[in-house]
């Protein structure tokens, strides 16, 4: 690894392509795990060193929508949902 890389920390894209690929998954299969998850992988985005400042504001937005996703879904669990964004978001 490069000084330059362990500078600015680990590339970004794993997370990225993880997170991609839970969106997939949840498409497919919604579930409030997955959809805090996700919202979790974004929080982590935003702060990444190497992604724009841009980017670091589309990830932070689409955390919040993420996490608060369940909040408007009537499911048994949606409540426990709610109750993880709102702390979730409060972190931020």
């Amino acid at each position: 690894m490069s000084n330059a890389q362990t500078d600015r920390g680990a590339s970004p894209e794993p997370l990225l392509a993880g997170t991609l690929a839970l969106m997939t998954f949840y498409a497919d299969k919604p579930c409030v795990a997955t959809m805090q998850k996700i919202g979790r992988n974004l929080q982590t985005l935003q702060q990444h060193p190497q992604l724009s400042a841009e980017m670091c504001v589309v990830c932070r937005r689409l955390a919040a929508y993420w996490l608060t996703l369940g909040c408007e879904v009537q499911q048994t669990d949606a409540h426990a949902a709610c109750r993880f964004a709102a702390a979730s978001v409060a972190l931020q």
